[in-house]
């Protein structure tokens, strides 16, 4: 594999470009005139684009299904203000030349100073049961290992190598600030937010892409991390039931809502708090990283977002702002 080729974030109109990429979504579509053309969305680490092939096969649409790498060639265009690309050459990549981290986006932030500040969180947790809850997952150098590489979604946010945690800990500090100035119990709202994703490194696999697992899809992560919990204080003498019962209640309603998977819905105050912090931690990035794909340097707004519900408004906000 090259050194190194276009990364399709720096891409601009007129540019001329040659890569590796993974086809992310490919569909054969019919224009008006009766002409086949495949429809596109390419990725690499640093982002996405959609694309089109003009004049093309049914036979060449076989070369590129979703989930596979090609190496193309081709010209960006704006198109409404957006930029998409016209791939005038392809073929699929051959194994020796695919490397599995260049197409995997990653968090921008240091793993291992992520892993310092988690846990940090940790060790603060006063409440010597749900520490050692806490301890039993995170001082686990295995489970560790795999959560600091998982991302929290396959799409909507925190979608990338080390999402998870850097996840995890934007709701986990949240949790420590509000709790010092709230009439709750920190120590079980702190343990909640350290470990209401958990089910995800079992939710979630990290190939050419993210997808979900067959559990993953069976199950769900609130089950599964619900499930985790349950064999991890299994292994701890004397485990309080109750406090168990607890913790399990604010991963399982994490998400608030039935509509949102949540099986149960929030009875504590922990749980109204856990909720509504994974949700401002996961609707701030989600607005941040729309805002950061905003590809035309005069363009002011972004596009629709179904997650958000809107499309937002640059404004003076630098691209590419951290």
């Amino acid at each position: 594999m090259p050194e190194s080729w276009p990364s399709l974030i720096d891409l601009r109109d007129g540019d001329e470009f040659e890569g590796f990429y993974v086809v992310r979504e490919s569909s054969l579509q019919t224009t008006i005139n009766g002409r086949n053309y495949i429809r596109l969305f390419l990725a690499d680490a640093s982002g996405g684009v959609s694309g089109n092939i003009w004049d093309a096969s049914r036979d060449l649409f076989q070369l590129c299904p979703a989930g596979t790498v090609i190496k193309a060639q081709g010209v960006v265009e704006s198109y409404k203000g957006r930029i998409q690309v016209k791939v005038t050459r392809f073929r699929p990549a051959g194994a020796a030349e695919v490397e599995r981290d260049h197409f995997l986006p990653k968090s921008r932030r240091d793993a291992g100073i992520m892993r310092d500040e988690l846990l940090t969180l940790v060790k603060s947790v006063n409440d010597p049961d749900y520490r050692a809850l806490a301890e039993a997952f995170f001082h686990d150098p295995g489970f560790l290992d795999l959560f600091s590489r998982a991302p929290a979604a396959r799409e909507v946010h925190h979608a990338w190598v080390g999402g998870l945690l850097e996840h995890t800990l934007g709701v986990a500090a949240m949790a420590a600030g509000f709790a010092d100035r709230a009439r709750i119990n920190r120590d079980l709202l702190l343990a909640g937010a350290l470990l209401h994703d958990a089910g995800k490194i079992e939710e979630l696999t990290v190939g050419i892409g993210i997808d979900y697992s067959d559990r993953g899809k069976l199950l769900g992560h609130l089950y599964l991390g619900a499930e985790m919990l349950s064999r991890r204080a299994a292994a701890l003498p004397g485990f309080p039931a109750e406090k168990l019962m607890l913790l399990q209640h604010l991963i399982l309603s994490h998400h608030g809502r039935f509509e949102y998977g949540s099986p149960v819905l929030p009875k504590i105050p922990e749980a109204f708090a856990l909720h509504n912090l994974d949700n401002l931690d996961a609707k701030v990035e989600t607005a941040n990283r729309l805002l950061d794909a905003i590809p035309v340097p005069d363009t002011r707004w972004s596009d629709y977002s179904r997650q958000l519900e809107v499309s937002l408004f640059s404004g003076s906000r630098p691209r590419g702002n951290p």
